[in-house]
Protein backbone atom coordinates (compact mmCIF):
# COMPACT_ATOMS: atom_id res chain seq x y z
CA UNK A 1 0.00 0.00 0.00
CA UNK A 2 3.06 2.28 -0.08
CA UNK A 3 3.02 3.08 3.64
CA UNK A 4 5.21 1.87 6.48
CA UNK A 5 2.68 2.12 9.33
CA UNK A 6 -0.99 2.85 9.92
CA UNK A 7 -2.81 4.41 12.84
CA UNK A 8 -6.27 2.93 13.41
CA UNK A 9 -8.61 4.96 15.59
CA UNK A 10 -12.07 6.39 16.03
CA UNK A 11 -11.85 10.20 15.79
CA UNK A 12 -15.32 10.58 17.32
CA UNK A 13 -14.70 8.58 20.49
CA UNK A 14 -13.23 9.59 23.85
CA UNK A 15 -9.75 11.10 23.98
CA UNK A 16 -9.08 10.37 20.32
CA UNK A 17 -10.52 13.85 19.83
CA UNK A 18 -10.73 14.55 16.11
CA UNK A 19 -9.16 13.63 12.79
CA UNK A 20 -6.56 16.40 13.08
CA UNK A 21 -5.24 15.03 16.36
CA UNK A 22 -4.75 11.57 14.88
CA UNK A 23 -3.00 13.17 11.89
CA UNK A 24 -0.69 14.99 14.32
CA UNK A 25 0.29 11.66 15.89
CA UNK A 26 1.05 10.35 12.40
CA UNK A 27 3.34 13.33 11.69
CA UNK A 28 5.13 12.83 15.02
CA UNK A 29 5.79 9.18 14.20
CA UNK A 30 6.87 9.93 10.65
CA UNK A 31 9.29 12.68 11.71
CA UNK A 32 10.68 10.33 14.35
CA UNK A 33 11.82 7.89 11.69
CA UNK A 34 8.93 5.43 11.34
CA UNK A 35 8.47 6.27 7.66
CA UNK A 36 5.21 7.07 5.92
CA UNK A 37 2.27 6.79 8.36
CA UNK A 38 -1.38 6.88 7.37
CA UNK A 39 -4.46 7.36 9.58
CA UNK A 40 -7.32 4.94 9.00
CA UNK A 41 -10.50 6.06 10.78
CA UNK A 42 -13.03 3.56 12.07
CA UNK A 43 -16.70 4.07 11.30
CA UNK A 44 -18.52 1.21 13.05
CA UNK A 45 -18.05 -1.62 15.57
CA UNK A 46 -15.40 -4.17 14.52
CA UNK A 47 -14.22 -1.88 11.73
CA UNK A 48 -10.78 -1.71 13.42
CA UNK A 49 -10.49 -5.49 13.00
CA UNK A 50 -11.18 -5.23 9.28
CA UNK A 51 -8.71 -2.38 8.85
CA UNK A 52 -5.97 -4.19 10.79
CA UNK A 53 -6.44 -7.18 8.53
CA UNK A 54 -6.05 -4.96 5.44
CA UNK A 55 -2.80 -3.51 6.81
CA UNK A 56 -0.93 -6.77 6.35
CA UNK A 57 2.58 -7.18 7.79
CA UNK A 58 3.04 -3.56 8.84
CA UNK A 59 3.36 -1.61 12.05
CA UNK A 60 -0.30 -1.21 13.07
CA UNK A 61 -0.93 1.38 15.78
CA UNK A 62 -4.15 1.21 17.79
CA UNK A 63 -5.13 4.72 18.88
CA UNK A 64 -7.88 4.32 21.46
CA UNK A 65 -8.95 2.42 24.53
CA UNK A 66 -8.89 -1.28 25.32
CA UNK A 67 -11.83 -1.96 23.02
CA UNK A 68 -10.02 -0.48 20.02
CA UNK A 69 -6.82 -2.33 20.92
CA UNK A 70 -8.75 -5.61 21.17
CA UNK A 71 -10.38 -5.06 17.79
CA UNK A 72 -7.00 -4.38 16.20
CA UNK A 73 -5.45 -7.45 17.87
CA UNK A 74 -8.22 -9.57 16.35
CA UNK A 75 -7.38 -8.37 12.84
CA UNK A 76 -3.58 -8.41 12.85
CA UNK A 77 -1.73 -10.68 10.46
CA UNK A 78 0.92 -13.02 11.79
CA UNK A 79 3.73 -10.76 10.57
CA UNK A 80 2.33 -7.46 11.85
CA UNK A 81 3.64 -5.47 14.81
CA UNK A 82 1.30 -3.72 17.25
CA UNK A 83 1.86 -0.21 18.57
CA UNK A 84 -0.43 1.52 21.07
CA UNK A 85 -1.41 5.15 21.62
CA UNK A 86 -3.56 4.82 24.78
CA UNK A 87 -6.62 7.05 24.60
CA UNK A 88 -9.10 5.14 26.75
CA UNK A 89 -10.24 5.07 30.37
CA UNK A 90 -8.46 1.95 31.64
CA UNK A 91 -5.68 1.34 29.07
CA UNK A 92 -4.95 -2.07 30.56
CA UNK A 93 -2.57 -3.43 27.91
CA UNK A 94 -0.62 -0.17 27.82
CA UNK A 95 -0.16 -0.37 31.60
CA UNK A 96 0.84 -4.01 31.37
CA UNK A 97 3.52 -3.15 28.81
CA UNK A 98 4.76 -0.19 30.84
CA UNK A 99 3.88 2.29 28.10
CA UNK A 100 3.43 6.02 28.74
CA UNK A 101 -0.24 6.94 29.13
CA UNK A 102 0.20 10.39 27.59
CA UNK A 103 -0.34 10.17 23.80
CA UNK A 104 2.66 12.27 22.76
CA UNK A 105 4.96 10.24 25.01
CA UNK A 106 3.41 7.03 23.69
CA UNK A 107 4.31 8.16 20.15
CA UNK A 108 7.90 8.70 21.28
CA UNK A 109 7.94 5.18 22.74
CA UNK A 110 6.72 3.71 19.45
CA UNK A 111 9.69 5.40 17.74
CA UNK A 112 12.28 4.37 20.36
CA UNK A 113 10.79 1.18 21.79
CA UNK A 114 11.81 -2.40 21.22
CA UNK A 115 9.55 -5.02 19.59
CA UNK A 116 8.93 -8.12 21.67
CA UNK A 117 6.50 -11.01 21.62
CA UNK A 118 3.66 -11.59 24.09
CA UNK A 119 1.11 -14.33 24.69
CA UNK A 120 -2.45 -13.98 23.45
CA UNK A 121 -5.59 -15.61 24.84
CA UNK A 122 -8.29 -17.11 22.62
CA UNK A 123 -11.91 -17.70 23.62
CA UNK A 124 -14.04 -20.17 21.64
CA UNK A 125 -17.81 -20.35 21.95
CA UNK A 126 -20.28 -23.20 21.52
CA UNK A 127 -20.54 -22.54 17.75
CA UNK A 128 -16.78 -22.50 17.18
CA UNK A 129 -16.41 -18.73 16.86
CA UNK A 130 -13.11 -17.41 18.24
CA UNK A 131 -12.05 -14.11 19.77
CA UNK A 132 -8.55 -13.12 20.85
CA UNK A 133 -7.79 -11.18 24.02
CA UNK A 134 -4.56 -9.67 25.28
CA UNK A 135 -5.16 -9.05 28.97
CA UNK A 136 -8.04 -10.91 30.56
CA UNK A 137 -11.36 -12.68 30.32
CA UNK A 138 -13.88 -12.08 33.08
CA UNK A 139 -16.73 -14.51 33.67
CA UNK A 140 -19.95 -13.40 35.35
CA UNK A 141 -19.63 -10.52 37.79
CA UNK A 142 -17.33 -8.21 35.87
CA UNK A 143 -19.05 -8.84 32.55
CA UNK A 144 -22.22 -7.54 34.22
CA UNK A 145 -20.15 -4.54 35.41
CA UNK A 146 -18.96 -3.85 31.86
CA UNK A 147 -22.59 -3.89 30.71
CA UNK A 148 -23.38 -1.22 33.32
CA UNK A 149 -20.60 1.12 32.20
CA UNK A 150 -22.02 3.05 29.28
CA UNK A 151 -19.85 5.35 27.10
CA UNK A 152 -21.60 8.32 28.73
CA UNK A 153 -20.76 7.04 32.21
CA UNK A 154 -17.09 6.57 31.25
CA UNK A 155 -16.99 10.03 29.72
CA UNK A 156 -18.24 11.77 32.86
CA UNK A 157 -16.90 9.58 35.68
CA UNK A 158 -13.70 8.35 33.98
CA UNK A 159 -11.79 5.99 36.32
CA UNK A 160 -14.62 6.02 38.87
CA UNK A 161 -17.11 4.49 36.43
CA UNK A 162 -16.00 0.88 36.95
CA UNK A 163 -15.82 0.89 40.79
CA UNK A 164 -19.28 2.47 41.02
CA UNK A 165 -20.73 -0.01 38.53
CA UNK A 166 -19.06 -2.85 40.47
CA UNK A 167 -20.74 -1.66 43.67
CA UNK A 168 -24.13 -1.62 41.93
CA UNK A 169 -23.72 -5.17 40.58
CA UNK A 170 -22.37 -6.33 43.96
CA UNK A 171 -25.46 -5.08 45.80
CA UNK A 172 -27.73 -6.94 43.37
CA UNK A 173 -26.20 -10.28 44.47
CA UNK A 174 -27.49 -13.67 43.26
CA UNK A 175 -24.60 -14.61 40.98
CA UNK A 176 -25.05 -18.03 39.33
CA UNK A 177 -22.68 -20.90 40.01
CA UNK A 178 -19.81 -21.38 37.55
CA UNK A 179 -18.01 -24.61 36.71
CA UNK A 180 -14.39 -24.00 35.67
CA UNK A 181 -12.93 -27.18 34.18
CA UNK A 182 -9.15 -27.64 34.04
CA UNK A 183 -8.06 -31.11 33.01
CA UNK A 184 -9.75 -33.61 35.34
CA UNK A 185 -10.56 -30.96 37.96
CA UNK A 186 -13.76 -28.94 38.12
CA UNK A 187 -13.76 -25.80 40.28
CA UNK A 188 -17.08 -24.38 41.50
CA UNK A 189 -17.22 -20.62 42.03
CA UNK A 190 -19.32 -17.50 41.33
CA UNK A 191 -16.83 -15.26 39.52
CA UNK A 192 -13.65 -16.06 37.62
CA UNK A 193 -10.91 -14.00 36.01
CA UNK A 194 -8.67 -15.60 33.39
CA UNK A 195 -5.64 -13.32 33.54
CA UNK A 196 -2.94 -13.03 30.90
CA UNK A 197 -1.45 -10.10 32.82
CA UNK A 198 -1.59 -8.45 36.23
CA UNK A 199 -3.65 -5.37 35.47
CA UNK A 200 -7.42 -5.33 35.42
CA UNK A 201 -9.89 -2.49 34.73
CA UNK A 202 -7.12 0.12 34.91
CA UNK A 203 -4.48 -0.10 37.63
CA UNK A 204 -6.35 -2.74 39.65
CA UNK A 205 -4.52 -6.07 39.88
CA UNK A 206 -5.61 -9.69 39.63
CA UNK A 207 -2.63 -11.97 40.18
CA UNK A 208 0.99 -11.53 41.25
CA UNK A 209 2.14 -14.40 39.02
CA UNK A 210 0.34 -13.28 35.87
CA UNK A 211 2.50 -12.13 32.97
CA UNK A 212 2.20 -11.64 29.23
CA UNK A 213 5.11 -14.00 28.61
CA UNK A 214 4.63 -17.06 30.89
CA UNK A 215 2.77 -19.22 28.35
CA UNK A 216 -0.04 -19.71 30.89
CA UNK A 217 -3.10 -17.95 32.23
CA UNK A 218 -3.43 -17.26 35.93
CA UNK A 219 -7.03 -18.18 36.80
CA UNK A 220 -8.46 -16.46 39.89
CA UNK A 221 -11.64 -17.86 41.45
CA UNK A 222 -13.89 -15.69 43.59
CA UNK A 223 -16.45 -17.34 45.84
CA UNK A 224 -19.73 -16.13 47.26
CA UNK A 225 -20.94 -15.79 50.82
CA UNK A 226 -24.71 -15.86 51.35
CA UNK A 227 -26.45 -13.94 48.54
CA UNK A 228 -23.66 -11.42 47.98
CA UNK A 229 -20.20 -11.54 46.49
CA UNK A 230 -17.60 -11.69 49.25
CA UNK A 231 -17.12 -8.21 50.71
CA UNK A 232 -13.34 -8.65 50.91
CA UNK A 233 -13.28 -9.07 47.13
CA UNK A 234 -14.73 -5.63 46.57
CA UNK A 235 -12.39 -4.23 49.22
CA UNK A 236 -9.37 -5.77 47.49
CA UNK A 237 -10.45 -4.37 44.14
CA UNK A 238 -10.90 -0.86 45.50
CA UNK A 239 -7.61 -1.06 47.46
CA UNK A 240 -5.83 -2.24 44.29
CA UNK A 241 -4.46 -5.37 45.94
CA UNK A 242 -3.98 -8.47 43.73
CA UNK A 243 -7.03 -10.69 44.13
CA UNK A 244 -5.07 -13.94 44.13
CA UNK A 245 -3.55 -13.15 47.53
CA UNK A 246 -6.82 -14.10 49.21
CA UNK A 247 -8.53 -16.24 46.53
CA UNK A 248 -8.04 -19.66 45.00
CA UNK A 249 -5.96 -19.49 41.82
CA UNK A 250 -4.13 -21.81 39.44
CA UNK A 251 -2.07 -21.64 36.24
CA UNK A 252 -3.52 -23.10 33.04
CA UNK A 253 -2.79 -23.16 29.33
CA UNK A 254 -6.37 -24.10 28.51
CA UNK A 255 -9.68 -24.54 30.34
CA UNK A 256 -13.44 -24.59 29.90
CA UNK A 257 -16.19 -22.70 31.69
CA UNK A 258 -19.90 -23.49 31.93
CA UNK A 259 -22.92 -22.66 34.05
CA UNK A 260 -25.74 -25.11 33.26
CA UNK A 261 -29.15 -23.48 33.06
CA UNK A 262 -27.92 -19.93 33.65
CA UNK A 263 -27.15 -16.93 31.44
CA UNK A 264 -23.57 -15.86 32.19
CA UNK A 265 -21.89 -13.20 30.02
CA UNK A 266 -18.14 -13.01 29.47
CA UNK A 267 -15.98 -9.94 28.89
CA UNK A 268 -12.72 -9.96 26.96
CA UNK A 269 -10.36 -7.00 27.46
CA UNK A 270 -13.24 -4.94 28.83
CA UNK A 271 -15.79 -5.71 26.11
CA UNK A 272 -18.63 -8.22 26.52
CA UNK A 273 -18.29 -11.08 24.07
CA UNK A 274 -20.55 -14.10 24.18
CA UNK A 275 -21.73 -16.18 27.10
CA UNK A 276 -21.02 -19.56 28.65
CA UNK A 277 -20.20 -22.25 27.74
CA UNK A 278 -16.80 -21.14 26.43
CA UNK A 279 -13.35 -22.63 26.20
CA UNK A 280 -10.10 -20.69 26.57
CA UNK A 281 -6.55 -21.36 25.43
CA UNK A 282 -3.31 -19.40 25.37
CA UNK A 283 -1.13 -18.93 22.32
CA UNK A 284 2.43 -18.30 23.55
CA UNK A 285 4.43 -15.48 21.92
CA UNK A 286 1.71 -15.04 19.30
CA UNK A 287 1.87 -11.24 18.98
CA UNK A 288 4.73 -8.81 18.38
CA UNK A 289 4.26 -5.50 20.15
CA UNK A 290 6.39 -2.40 20.72
CA UNK A 291 7.06 -1.80 24.40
Amino acid sequence: MGVDAVIIGNPNSGRAGDRERLKRYAKTLSSGGIGEVEVWNTERPDHATQLANLAGDKLVIAAGGDGTVNEVVNGLSEGATLGIIPLGTANVLARELGLPLKPDEACERIVSGTPGRIDIGVATDHWGRERRFACMAGIGFDAHVVNEVTPRLKRYLKALAFPLAALKVYLQGDLPTLHIVHGDTTYVTQFAIIANGQFYGGDFRTADAASLTTGNFEVVLVDQVSRLLRADVLTSILAKRPLDRSMRSFAAGELRAKSPGAYVPVQLDGEVWGRLPLSFRIEPAALEVIR
